[in-house]
């Protein structure tokens, strides 16, 4: 069912080629968290997706919510009807945000993310405040942030743009100004968009998230595999890396 190697499949869904493979018993397999709902998740392992339900030790009360699998995560799936979830694979990284309520929490919004791109438009969109809170969102998270100024097309001057930008911003701190339509946009994202990368998109209805992602798609000709949560949806751009939309972001 999974072939002599099914770890290699997994590359296909984010799991980075480098990375140990940890060691399993005869009825269990590695997945990762496609979407999480109320009456369970949704996995896929490289091949296909399946439903899946938590062991008895993540619906403890009391437990953080970062201890429990979220979107993104690798886990240990023990086989069953339904299959079950019994382990959190290590993440090597955890984005998350405030979440509502009178008592401070965070909230995870996905695991297992490299590369977080802020997707901006130039022009009525354009908030650099807003870019600092994105960021603000971003660090301590174990991912790298991008900031992709969209629109560029029509955008007089979007070099100076992105050159004022990228000096008011930390060192290290990627800004690209892009046409999201362009067959080109792949060259521009090749060095996020390696073999076992997950990149995430980020920015507020109308930057061009799902332009930037079809483009993607059709530049690699590969059908858009899709799922989605509350807060994320996700599709499966070039060339093995793994691309989610999360809604769950700064105003």
């Amino acid at each position: 069912m999974h072939g002599s190697d099914p770890f290699a499949a997994l590359v296909a869904v984010g799991w980075p080629p480098a990375q140990s493979w940890p060691v399993l018993d005869a009825e269990q397999r590695v997945a990762r968290v496609a979407a999480q709902h109320r009456a369970g998740y949704v996995l896929h392992d490289g091949m296909e997706s399946f439903k899946a339900q938590p062991a008895p030790a993540f619906l403890r009360r009391g437990l953080a919510p970062e201890q429990r699998p979220v979107v993104g995560d690798f886990v240990i799936v023990a086989a069953g009807k339904p299959p079950h979830i019994i382990e959190i694979l290590p993440r090597r990284s955890l984005l998350g945000r405030a979440a509502a309520g009178e008592r401070y929490a965070r909230q995870p919004i996905a695991a297992n993310v490299d590369s977080v791109c802020v997707l901006m438009g130039l022009d009525g969109d354009f908030n650099p405040a807003r870019i600092q809170r994105y960021l603000a969102l971003i660090e301590g998270s174990g991912a790298q942030a991008v900031i992709l100024l969209s629109k560029a097309d029509v955008h007089p001057d979007h070099v100076a743009q992105a050159q004022a930008l990228a000096a008011a911003l930390p060192a290290g701190v990627a800004v690209l100004a892009i046409n999201a339509k362009d067959a080109a946009l792949h060259a521009q994202l090749a060095p996020w968009l390696l073999p076992g990368a997950t990149l995430a998109l980020v920015g507020s209805s109308g930057a061009g998230k799902s332009t930037l992602t079809n483009t993607l798609l059709v530049t690699r000709r590969r059908p858009p595999p899709r799922c989605a949560r509350t807060t994320a949806a996700a599709a499966t751009p070039p060339p093995s890396a793994r691309c989610c939309r999360c809604r769950a972001a700064p105003a």
